[in-house]
């Protein structure tokens, strides 16, 4: 088995194909592929998935699409042919590598992180459950506006506008705050990275100057944001968001943002993995396993720091 993974994995090299491997014993072997290696987020989901397949002694492929759903479809039918045990996915999007995903399923078990899939055909999710944790973080930013802001609000959302979890978060976020009658949430902006999120409050600043808070749905979009309203000294504006970093931890207590929802992403990979490997084993795994989030703000934010 091994030599035959190890001969189809040259051909991969030669073909081109980003798939790298972490090489054990003759093991159990597992495919992952994530969304992309270039946002801390999924680096932090990889470093636990590797951490748990170390200590299982497992032999570990890695996928890098690149936010690309064809190579993330492409990986996974390489998994398929190189007949690793089990599949972890982590999706580009939630309806197009599904004839893949399905196809693999039927071959080996599959665990999804992060992004449900349409399809009932995984094994298991693991992951925030993305409303929840934003209307989590709406009921926080309602009870600010409430208190400090006599329930008055203008609301700007900077978000990867093409990402269906972060959809989810602005829909949880938008739920809490229905029904303040004073608040006005601006149409959600473009904000993949950090360079396009400042680009999009610096003009959010310009057309709306009476905006009070910034919604980040993801790290790069809260460093964007703070990056812009330190920029233009826009010492009134408030950031909340998603994916705290040291960076962002820094903004909480320098007092320009609000609080964070930080997620768990590595434990998300120790889980995913642990939870394939007991149902490559024959056991009985759930379908649903869900990470909580932890909020921090000005209180707790030292925790996190240390």
């Amino acid at each position: 088995m091994k030599k035959m993974l190890i001969l189809l994995l040259v051909s991969f090299m030669i073909l081109g194909m980003n798939i790298s491997v972490a090489a054990q014993d003759d093991q159990l072997t597992v495919g992952v592929t994530t969304v992309t290696l270039r946002h801390q987020f999924f680096i932090d989901i990889d470093e636990g998935i590797k951490e748990a397949a170390a200590e299982h002694g497992i032999e570990l492929f890695t996928n890098d699409p690149n936010v690309n759903a064809q190579e993330q479809v492409s990986a996974i039918e390489d998994y398929m042919v190189m007949g690793v045990d089990g599949l972890i996915v982590i999706g580009t999007d939630p309806a197009a590598i599904v004839p893949a995903v399905d196809e693999a399923a039927e071959q080996m078990p599959v665990v999804t992180i992060d992004m449900k899939l349409e399809t009932d055909s995984v094994d298991s999710f693991v992951g925030t459950l993305n409303d929840e944790a934003g209307e989590q973080l709406g009921e926080y930013t309602k009870n600010y506006i409430n208190s400090e802001l006599d329930g008055s609000a203008q609301i700007a959302i900077v978000s990867w506008l093409e990402s269906n979890i972060q959809q989810q978060r602005v829909e949880g976020f938008e739920r809490a705050l229905a029904g303040m009658e004073n608040v006005e949430i601006l149409q959600p902006q473009p904000g993949y990275d950090r360079e396009e999120s400042m680009n999009t409050v610096e003009n959010i600043l310009q057309s709306n100057p009476d905006v009070d808070i910034i919604y980040s749905t993801a790290e790069n979009s809260v460093l964007g944001a703070k990056s812009a309203l330190e920029s233009a000294r826009a010492e009134g504006v408030k950031i909340v968001g998603f994916d705290l970093t040291p960076e962002a931890a820094d903004g909480i207590k320098d007092g320009i943002i609000l609080a964070m929802i930080q997620q768990q992403p590595k434990e998300m990979g120790r889980i995913a993995l642990n939870a394939l490997v007991e149902k490559i084993n024959g056991n009985e795994i759930d379908p649903l396993i869900p990470v909580p989030v932890l909020l921090y703000d000005n209180e707790n934010v030292d925790e996190f720091l240390n």
